[in-house]
């Protein structure tokens, strides 16, 4: 088959600001022809590199680039930059290092590229647009999805209903988009009729939406979800107790920052983690230390990227989860623009279902994307409190997102079917429409 197009995400910028987060976050898994290429460089101390352990390292059936003392990639040097690309350029560096922050999926008979909001230069929106980089991007897209390409099948609708085609799911993609980015409304409010129109998708029967009779009904669940929330005036529910507590499993899911470093803490770093999650759970007292990534410290803090991940220094100066139930306006035209932003290049990119998150349906992944909205805005108000401030801040949101991003679609524990099986709770409960209008305020 011919070789299929490649979708790129729109209002979306990125460049490297070589803050070297990714060579510090990530163990970098490399193929056996990548390792045959590292070895036959020859490295040497005289090039900079550790010459007290070795470069690559066995992993599972593959093999990865080691890590240094501090965590840092054995290639990174004290400025932040691969001394593979510096010495051979950057076609030399493994696939998985030119890739990042760009995601691509294969999707029908195109392929799809979404970006990574872990790295601090998207979430920012700062470098050259996207767009501008076609050239690049598609050679990359070549490198990832093979020539001998077979079109995958579509994302299912739901738990419940049967497989779609993929010109429905570029229907409903459309519909999602136009209702997330375009209206006189907050965000939020416009979250919120997306997310009632879609659930009353899936309570019609199946038949209904086969072929030209999704065309026809999706404007019409699109009107009936306006005329339930025509303005910004939305109901204040507060989600329940069994909502909560879901909603902050969660969130402490997505807090969850494993890197070489953490992978080396052993017994006491497994018994902290699941300290850390029973206290999610009861939701009482003072919240647990989570460290920010070297990234997000870089970017917003202004700090060192070799500072102890225990920061801040003490429990005492983490809020409890009690004040972050209070009002922090998270009703604000700079985090709308910075979640339409998020949400369409999700959406356009498909890193949300099917293949790309999970193998998890249409409605239930973007419920699921749904939610990273409350959690994001439940991070950047422990961002604040824990600073003094009952108000957040653009940073704060920006940083929170970049946290929880690196989790998103990636975790193992986000794939696992009591994860999944959270987010079809909470949309039973009607605990998604809540949470986002809860944590909004």
């Amino acid at each position: 088959m011919a070789r299929p197009g490649v979708v790129l995400p729109i209002l979306q910028n990125w460049s490297c600001h070589n803050c070297g987060g990714c060579c510090r976050e990530h163990q970098i898994v490399i193929t056996a022809e990548e390792k045959t290429r590292i070895d036959k460089h020859q490295w040497t101390a005289a090039d900079g590199v550790t010459d007290d352990r070795p470069l690559i390292v066995v992993h599972g059936s593959d093999f990865r680039l080691n890590h240094q003392a501090d965590g840092a990639c054995v290639f990174l040097d004290d400025h932040g930059l691969c001394r593979i690309h510096s010495k051979f350029g950057e076609a030399a560096k493994p696939l998985a290092c030119r890739a990042y922050p760009y995601a691509v999926h294969p999707a029908g008979n195109s392929v799809t590229v979404s970006l990574r909001f872990s790295c601090p230069s998207v979430v920012q929106n700062l470098g050259e647009a996207v767009t501008q980089q076609r050239q690049t991007l598609e050679q990359l897209a070549r490198e990832i999805v093979p020539s001998n390409y077979q079109a995958l099948m579509p994302p299912r609708l739901s738990t419940l209903k049967q497989l779609v085609t993929w010109p429905d799911v570029m229907l409903l993609l459309a519909f999602v988009e136009r209702g997330l980015s375009v209206g006189n409304v907050s965000f939020v409010t416009r979250l919120l009729r997306v997310l009632t129109w879609i659930d009353l998708l899936e309570k019609v029967p199946p038949e209904t939406i086969i072929g030209d009779q999704l065309k026809n009904l999706l404007p019409v669940l699109h009107e009936a979800s306006v005329r339930a929330q025509p303005d910004d005036d939305l109901p204040l529910v507060q989600p329940t107790g069994f909502g909560s507590t879901m909603f902050r499993q969660l969130v402490a899911q997505l807090l969850r920052h494993d890197t070489d470093m953490t992978a080396r803490s052993g017994f006491m770093g497994r018994i902290r983690l699941l300290s850390d999650g029973i206290r999610f759970t009861l939701g009482r007292g003072r919240i647990p230390i989570m460290a920010d990534p070297i990234s997000v410290r870089i970017a917003f803090s202004g700090r060192s990227a070799i500072v102890p991940e225990s920061a801040p220094a003490s429990l005492a100066t983490m809020p409890t989860f009690a004040q972050l139930e209070h009002e922090f306006g998270g009703r604000n035209p700079e985090f709308d623009e910075l979640f339409v932003r998020y949400f369409r290049v999700k959406l356009q990119g498909l890193h949300f279902c099917g293949r790309a998150c999970y193998d998890m349906p249409f409605i239930d992944g973007f419920q699921s994307l749904a939610l990273m909205y409350p959690a994001t805005l439940w991070v950047a108000r422990m961002r604040a409190a824990r600073n003094g401030r009952q108000t957040i801040s653009l940073p704060d949101v920006q940083a929170a997102l970049a946290t929880l991003d690196h989790n998103f679609g990636y975790s193992p524990a986000l794939g696992m079917p009591s994860a999944k099986k959270r987010v079809q709770q909470l949309a039973t409960m009607q605990q998604v429409s809540a949470l986002c209008s809860w944590y909004s305020r």
